[in-house]
């Protein structure tokens, strides 16, 4: 047996690390919140490097094939989430890459609208009523999000892996990460964890929570995956003219182990291509077994959904699987122990807080949603206790896992980066910790970076 080597672990000698580059500002994962963070915080005059695993940016949005921006307006139709996010749609929509309702249809409970927007995309619909959600063309995303890293500056780094936090005592200095190049260094005065994982918690020295009830979205992985040559009219002719026969095809297909159901495309020209985006029950989605075991059931289980649906389903006939996504369906991992935690409780208190970051509509908890038809989050939420020079603009905010669930959307996370990118490059501008940063002058950035925020000369905060 080697020196060093016993049955469980090796010792990994020493070794010097070459400094690729300093910077103001890293972050590392270029998905929706990574991309959000590293754009705001180089807008705003912060030397800013992004570091991402894959060959795109955009993650669970471009590479996973999320291609959905969900609930952008609230129960009374007012947009509340708008800033980056309202920027990616303004740029795909210049090359007819969304669908949504227009905007005089948000908020509206019109039956016959409704039931029309609602056959085109469930995702348009809550609470019996039509609201701002989009459909998008991920390949169209890809090249928006390329042009507003390059336009803001932001030095990129694709096909790189940020896998460690470089630490000296509790303040975060720097990323080590990982490439065909070797094990490199970036050292920054702030460092922003968009992995949507919360990849650089457990070297930063960050307490987290992973503890997922196996009921919730959030404790599921996907893969999602296209089919294409559908004649889409007669597919969608059969399902509603003919539901009962539907229904019972769509319960034999999953005795099956198949996917039952799918969704239309709904963008202009692509009225042959269908999605799917199943669900399969994964409590730890940073275990390597757990997303192979994804990766092979998934592909197992298309087939069946492919085979069955050509075979028996009007308007398959000369169906073909287009894409399956190239990054798995992740949807939750580590959560931080934030400065401030975001409960279930806070969901029914209505709390406005005084370092208000962003307004979530809440429209997916039925009864208790109309009660309580927004969440104010604070910009506290984003800081990890007990450690300094780190945020985090992703889905590894401070929440419990009722707030987990219904908030770590892509919207959602843009949001998280539009604030954290700010937050610190005025950190950088002003010499001061993140925790130290003016809130006021982030919220007045925010806003202008169009951003919805509570008025406050109108209501005070309440927390």
């Amino acid at each position: 047996m080697a020196k060093g080597l016993t049955t469980r672990t090796i010792m990994e000698p020493a070794q010097e690390i070459k400094v690729f580059t300093e910077a103001d500002v890293v972050v590392v994962g270029g998905g929706p919140g990574g991309h959000a963070a590293a754009v705001a915080a180089a807008r705003n005059g912060a030397k800013t490097v992004l570091v991402e695993r894959y060959g795109v940016l955009g993650g669970m949005a471009s590479g996973g094939v999320v291609t959905i921006i969900p609930n952008l307006s609230d129960m009374y139709g007012k947009q509340q989430i708008a800033g980056q996010t309202q920027e990616w749609i303004s740029r795909m929509d210049k090359r007819e890459a969304t669908d949504y309702p227009p905007r005089e249809l948000w908020g509206s409970k019109d039956k016959a609208k409704v039931s029309e927007w609602f056959r085109r995309s469930f995702f348009y619909t809550r609470l019996d009523m039509l609201i701002y959600s989009v459909l998008f063309d991920a390949e169209i995303l890809k090249c928006v999000l390329n042009d507003m890293a390059e336009e803001a500056g932001v030095k990129t780094l694709l096909h790189s892996w940020g896998t460690k936090a470089i630490v000296d005592k509790n303040e975060v200095q720097g990323i080590i990460f990982e490439s065909k190049a070797g094990r490199q260094a970036i050292l920054a005065k702030v460092i922003i964890d968009g992995t949507g994982d919360g990849d650089l918690l457990p070297s930063a020295g960050a307490t987290f929570d992973t503890d997922m009830d196996p009921t919730l979205r959030i404790a599921h992985l996907s893969l999602c995956y296209w089919m294409g040559g559908v004649d889409l009219k007669k597919a969608l002719d059969f399902r509603y003219n003919q539901a009962p026969k539907y229904k019972e095809m769509m319960q034999d297909l999953a005795k099956k182990g198949g996917h039952p159901n799918f969704m239309p495309s709904c963008l202009k020209n692509q009225d042959s291509v269908v999605w799917s985006h199943p669900r399969y029950p994964a409590l730890d989605q940073c275990d390597p077994e757990a997303l192979t075991r994804v990766e092979f059931e998934g592909r197992k289980k298309m087939l069946i959904t492919y085979d069955f649906f050509k075979k028996n389903l009007p308007g398959f006939e000369k169906a073909f699987i287009a894409l399956t996504s190239p990054q798995l369906g992740t949807r939750s991992a580590r959560r931080i122990h934030a400065d401030y935690t975001l409960t279930e409780k806070d969901l029914a208190a209505d709390k406005v807080f005084k370092d208000t970051i962003a307004i979530f509509p809440d429209l997916d908890r039925g009864e208790e949603s109309i009660k309580h038809p927004n969440v104010h989050v604070p910009y506290r939420s984003l800081i990890p206790r007990g450690v300094e020079n780190l945020l985090v603009s992703c889905r590894a905010f401070g929440s419990d896992q009722l707030v987990q669930n219904f908030f770590n959307l892509i919207p959602h996370c843009i949001a998280f980066g539009d604030a954290a990118g700010i937050a610190a490059a005025l950190a950088v501008k002003n010499r001061c910790k993140i925790r130290s940063i003016n809130i006021e002058e982030l919220q007045d950035k925010l806003g202008k970076a169009n951003v919805p925020l509570p008025d406050f000369s109108k209501k005070k905060p309440t927390a």
